[in-house]
């Protein structure tokens, strides 16, 4: 067969196209082989060095951002959270790997984020019935003179528990108490810790305040166990610090002045603003006989959210409309008293935005370091010399403390604490509602008590007292961890782990 030059050409042509197509395939062949040989022998977990390396930048990133630039707190992890990334990838690890690994985090903390959105509508619709302007009243009548510090830890109790903010009760009634407090010649510092001692208890308990719904999303448990599971620390703590305060008080010289006027005033405000009954009271009294008889807990929100609504519709008459706006964006109190609009203006499912916000940081974070093996490093370290679970319970004490006083973020405390014990807990038969309860005995009173935290300041600027002043009477703190460290060394009141939290171990 005879070609042609231009056959021959275009024979040339297709044989150095297959040639130049063999070669390309060999080479994308010959890169793909060595991305899954660096994929397999390049990756790698960080080590103990690193580990730590990687926590002091964490924490000089955290002080910077909410000390010195005044950054939220979910910016500041959003920061961690990239550069612990970058430093996985420096690893090896692709960015799938570690954002499957985040989606699983977040996935365990699903239900806690349901929840938060609950407590926005019960927060709204329980001021807008009445239910907790009500609660609040009825601790204005203990209020006496004679025994002020007892009645001023347990009205700040009270308060904080129903509207789970310590700050929000230490910049309005903590306010109205310091003065009553000068009126009646108790020693201010003495005054500022029985405040302190119960609006940061309710900060650290209550099913509405922030913490113990982060200390639930980071250890995937709900919010009534970890509530009822610190019954036997920050619950007997508490009668134990009321009791201080009530020999104390005894003993305390008081001054012949005895004007309660303050109190009258607010106990005024709300009879007027509120229609009161004892009806109110039955959303709190339904959620507790539920949560007791250990029915989900959403339904049981939902069904104190239901009746309180009904309340508010037939005792406060809301309307409809007023009632929705509540749930949505706060209820706006307008009693014409400051320190009752600034104690009653919250709630709604915009108020816990931005702390679902700072969970999915903290998640993303979380997510990051776990999979990059900061935690493991840092756990095997441990795991070498804790042994048992009284040291295991007294180490995150001491952790936990030590990451507040370093970073003065007690939400970073809770975080970081509760996922780096959480396989040594298993390991050692504990389950994670122990660690949450620790990590939440030792951190949220620290927020109120060391100066370079915001909490600290907002108390030493609201009730005009001096840094570490108040500091040694702030009972509620220290009786707290005495109970936390008692039940750990004697085992009492410690759980065993859920199936659940073994069955996520195990996958």
């Amino acid at each position: 067969m005879n070609l042609t030059s231009a056959d021959v050409m275009v024979q040339i042509s297709a044989l150095r196209f297959l040639t130049d197509f063999e070669f390309l395939f060999c080479r994308l062949s010959h890169v793909k082989q060595r991305r899954i040989s660096m994929k397999e022998k390049g990756s790698r977990k960080v080590n103990f060095p690193e580990a730590i390396i990687l926590l002091v930048i964490v924490v000089f990133i955290m002080i910077w951002t909410t000390l010195i630039g005044q950054i939220p707190t979910a910016v500041g992890l959003v920061y961690c959270a990239a550069l612990c990334g970058i430093y996985g990838k420096i690893l090896g690890h692709t960015w799938d790997e570690m954002f499957k690994n985040i989606l699983h985090v977040v996935h365990g903390a699903l239900p806690a984020i349901f929840l938060l959105l609950l407590v926005g509508f019960i927060s709204a619709s329980w001021i807008g019935s009445g239910t907790i302007p009500y609660m609040i009243y009825l601790g204005l009548e203990l209020m006496h003179p004679t025994i002020y510090l007892f009645s001023a830890f347990l009205l700040c109790a009270i308060a904080s528990i129903v509207t789970g903010s310590s700050w929000a009760i230490v910049s309005s009634l903590g306010i109205a108490l310091i003065g009553i407090a000068s009126g009646l010649g108790v020693p201010l510092p003495i005054a500022a810790g029985a405040i302190v001692s119960g609006c940061f208890l309710g900060d650290k308990w209550s099913p509405l305040s922030d913490t113990p719904n982060l200390a639930a999303a980071t250890n995937r448990r709900d919010i009534v166990q970890i509530f009822t599971s610190m019954i036997p620390t920050s619950g007997i703590g508490a009668i134990i610090a009321a009791a201080a305060f009530l020999i104390l008080g005894i003993f305390l010289p008081h001054s012949a002045n005895t004007d309660t006027s303050g109190i009258e005033i607010l106990k005024s405000g709300l009879q007027d603003s509120f229609s009161f009954n004892i009806f109110l009271l039955l959303p709190v009294i339904l959620v507790f006989i539920l949560a007791a008889r250990k029915v989900a807990i959403m339904p049981v929100l939902a069904g104190g959210v239901a009746i309180a609504s009904i309340e508010a519709l037939l005792f406060q008459k809301m309307s409809l409309v007023d009632l929705s706006s509540a749930m949505w964006n706060g209820y706006v109190a307008d009693t014409g008293n400051e320190i009752l609009d600034s104690l009653l203006s919250r709630g709604g499912v915009m108020s816990v935005a931005e702390l679902i916000m700072l969970l999915f940081a903290a998640l993303t974070f979380a997510g990051i370091i776990e999979k990059i093996g900061v935690l493991d490093a840092i756990m095997e370290k441990l795991l070498s010399i804790i042994h048992n679970r009284p040291v295991l319970i007294f180490s995150t004490i001491l952790t936990t403390i030590l990451t507040v006083l370093l970073s003065s973020s007690v939400y970073v405390a809770i975080i970081l604490n509760g996922k780096m014990y959480e396989k040594a807990y298993n390991k050692l038969e504990l389950d994670n509602i122990v660690l949450a309860r620790t990590t939440l005995e030792s951190s949220v009173y620290l927020g109120g008590m060391i100066p370079w935290s915001g909490g600290a300041m907002l108390v030493i600027s609201s009730l005009n007292v001096a840094a570490w002043s108040y500091v040694p009477w702030v009972f509620g703190f220290y009786a707290g961890l005495l109970m936390t460290i008692i039940w750990g060394f004697t085992g009492h009141f410690s759980a065993k782990p859920l199936p659940d939290t073994l069955s996520d171990e195990e996958t």
